[in-house]
């Protein structure tokens, strides 16, 4: 046999490296699985974070028995605390809106939006309401339905999820929408109260006539005199 052969016969035989060369192989794969793995088991945990805050911030607005802007900006700050470990910031954007039906509800007779407010993340470009802009009709989930009279707090949270690394062919960058949606528990809460610290900093925030606006001083106590009252209710409304 010449040598070549037995050579050949040699190589064909040695099983020397072939695990080096298997794992080689496979390490691109096993990379892509732990990749994927890791990926899409933050993108639950965020889509579950998300879906808490809008949860989360409806229910305490729902709490209320009148509710005002520097109400709101405190609790709409609850959204960085509540999506710890993750960043919310420039990811995210909170518009809450109080919705009210009047009369029986039917195609020509729709829930109105009352007020909205927006904030807790800097989210750039800031998204719109699929609820729907204040004074105008309601655009509510398929299958909700709201009776007369009836007022609810609505919740919609916007986070833009991004990958650990950019373009990884595993998963791609997406918007997260999420909504919460409670009945106030101690009253309609269809008028926001007159305190507006930066007016531009709300969307319809102080709405009502001047006695609704006063009334909601009174409960809070806080001014004392009519006089007061109303010059704060009219600087509110204009």
């Amino acid at each position: 046999m010449s040598r070549w052969l037995r050579d050949i016969l040699r190589f064909k035989r040695s099983e020397e490296g072939i695990a080096f060369v298997e794992f080689a192989i496979s390490i691109p794969f096993l990379l892509a699985l732990l990749m994927g793995a890791i990926e899409l088991t933050r993108y639950i945990l965020i889509q579950q974070k998300v879906e808490k805050v809008a949860v989360t911030i409806a229910d305490v607005v729902a709490q209320a028995t009148t509710i005002t802007n520097a109400d709101l900006a405190n609790i709409i700050d609850a959204a960085s605390q509540v999506m710890q470990p993750y960043s919310f910031g420039a990811s995210g954007y909170v518009i809450i809106t109080s919705v009210t039906q009047t009369g029986a509800p039917g195609p020509g007779n729709l829930p109105k939006v009352n007020w909205q407010y927006t904030g807790g993340g800097t989210m750039n470009p800031a998204p719109g309401s699929h609820i729907g802009a204040p004074n105008n009709n309601a655009s509510l989930p398929a299958g909700f339905t709201m009776a007369d009279k009836d007022n609810i707090i609505v919740t919609e949270v916007f986070y833009n999820y991004t990958p650990l690394i950019a373009g990884n062919g595993v998963m791609n960058g997406a918007l997260i929408y999420k909504l919460g949606i409670y009945k106030p528990r101690l009253g309609a809460l269809g008028v926001l109260g007159w305190l507006c610290p930066n007016p531009m900093s709300h969307i319809g925030g102080c709405t009502g006539s001047y006695e609704e606006v006063a009334l909601n001083v009174i409960l809070r106590n806080r001014w004392r005199d009519s006089q007061d009252l109303y010059r704060g209710a009219m600087l509110c409304n204009g």
